[in-house]
């Protein structure tokens, strides 16, 4: 005895029906948990690839209100006489207005050497006066006041001819 329009359904010798979930409960654990986890990881995958390089900002949820996460560009909150260099690029950012604190990383195409001599020539040209810059080639730690603001920049060598820096400004 056949059943019309089903063709994924087969008569077992037992009398019942072969259905796609005999497939999953007849295989060994083994081969099942490893078909899962290929699964999960294409799944994965998958959402990972279908994000955007755009420029993103996120607000946090009303547990942390007043903290701001974003992406790409420069936070509204750093003063425009904050010197960034035009081959600068800004990658994740972080506003806390009730801490008066702004957070950004940013990464040079040049050496950490190249960096700090940039901000040591540039902070005071806009209004900045530096407090505190030591360190070493491959790490180095600035600190300055200005603009109503303490700020901290933390430069580290990220491989050959590139570095980061992770810029912290403090409203006083």
């Amino acid at each position: 005895m056949t059943v019309s329009g089903i063709k994924s359904r087969r008569r077992l010798s037992s009398g019942s029906y072969f259905t796609p979930l005999h497939i999953i409960t007849a295989m060994p654990t083994n081969r099942l948990l490893a078909a899962l986890a290929a699964l999960i990881v294409v799944v994965l995958v998958a959402a990972g690839c279908s994000g955007s390089s755009e420029d993103t900002t996120t607000t946090a949820d009303a547990n942390t209100s007043g903290v701001v996460f974003g992406r790409g560009s420069i936070p509204e909150t750093v003063p425009d006489s904050f010197p960034i260099p035009n081959e600068a690029v800004v990658g994740a950012t972080l506003i806390d207005s009730n801490r008066g604190l702004t957070e950004m990383i940013i990464t040079f195409p040049a050496s950490v050497e190249a960096v700090v001599t940039y901000y040591e020539e540039n902070l005071p040209l806009g209004g900045y006066e530096i407090t505190s810059s030591d360190g070493t080639d491959g790490e180095w730690a600035l600190e300055f006041t200005g603009e109503g603001i303490h700020g901290e920049i933390r430069i580290k060598a990220g491989g050959s001819g590139v570095s980061s820096a992770t810029v912290r400004l403090t409203e006083l």
